[in-house]
């Protein structure tokens, strides 16, 4: 009797985990929270676009004077200093080499000189001139103005090898900080035109400017002097004020690309440049951040 009703019970508790599990599986799952909203514009009227954090001396790309091996670097990245601050120094044996070699020439030409410029005082001491001839006179002159150009070039020839002796000290142009350090003791400092990584990148970081790139369909909208909020990406809650410093009014083809795939890379945009005081917010010159722009409405005439 009890076999009758065993299969037909777990037919139907079949059915009915079946149906369970369909309609379980049909559930709609719980929206997370979102963390951090994306940020609301603070005007009615607005125009957004995309900023980058610069220094306030704009990004300085330190560079060389000559080739040659970097024998050490003074500075770390993150390090904040003065302007004429030893950066990193390049080898200098030859320039010394070739200073010490151009001393020792002059040395002797002006030996050479005065051996000639006394001869040349005594003829001009003779009471009687007629005691050397015209030709011998012309000829220890002239002698004792080659000496003299001869100890000048040799010592213009060591003003050279002391100033590049000099700037083989490469040194901080204004007080700033060392956003990048690519270079190492060994390797050659040269000042090759098609390599775009600098040795060292360098800048005023405090404060901090934003370099804002509008689109070119909305640039009629921004005014002159206009205020704007820039909002990190990622962290909504961290926003700064922005103070107009400049729009810079030549029309530039678009740098600063989002990766979006409806981004037209033929966009041309106007750059407006804003100043940021950083405190101590994790902002960094390099950073894209989101940009809100007071600005006319979209359906404004003129």
């Amino acid at each position: 009797m009890s076999r009758k009703y065993v299969l037909p019970a777990l037919a139907i508790f079949g059915l009915f985990f079946a149906l369970f599990m369909v309609f379980y599986g049909m559930r709609t799952p719980p929206t997370p929270p979102i963390e951090f909203p994306p940020a609301t514009p603070p005007y009615k009227h607005y125009v957004a676009g995309a900023g980058i954090v610069e220094a306030a001396s704009e990004d300085i790309n330190i560079g060389t004077p000559f080739n040659e091996i970097v024998t050490a670097v003074f500075v770390k990245v993150g390090e904040e200093v003065k302007k004429g601050t030893p950066l990193f120094e390049l080898d200098t044996r030859t320039l010394k080499a070739e200073y010490k070699e151009a001393k020792e020439k002059r040395d002797v030409a002006l030996t050479n000189y005065e051996d000639k410029k006394t001869e040349l005082t005594l003829y001009q001491s003779l009471k009687d001139k007629r005691a050397v001839s015209e030709n011998e006179f012309n000829q220890i002159y002239y002698a004792a103005e080659s000496a003299l150009r001869q100890v000048k070039e040799l010592e213009a020839t060591m003003e050279v090898n002391a100033s590049r002796i000099e700037r083989s000290t490469i040194k901080a142009p204004i007080d700033g900080q060392v956003l990048q350090v690519n270079v190492r003791v060994g390797e050659t400092a040269d000042i090759n035109p098609f390599d775009n990584k600098a040795h060292m990148l360098f800048g005023q970081t405090d404060p901090l400017h934003i370099r804002v790139e509008i689109d070119e369909d909305d640039a009629w909208r921004v005014e002159k002097g206009s205020p704007a909020v820039a909002f990190v990406r990622g962290n909504s809650s961290i926003s700064a004020a922005l103070k107009f410093l400049y729009i810079e009014p030549f029309i530039i083809p678009k740098t600063a690309l989002t990766g979006d795939n409806q981004e037209r890379v033929d966009t041309r945009v106007l750059q407006i440049v804003y100043e940021m005081d950083r405190e101590n917010l994790p902002i960094y010159p390099g950073q894209l951040l989101d940009i809100y722009i007071k600005g006319l409405p979209a359906n404004e005439r003129f």
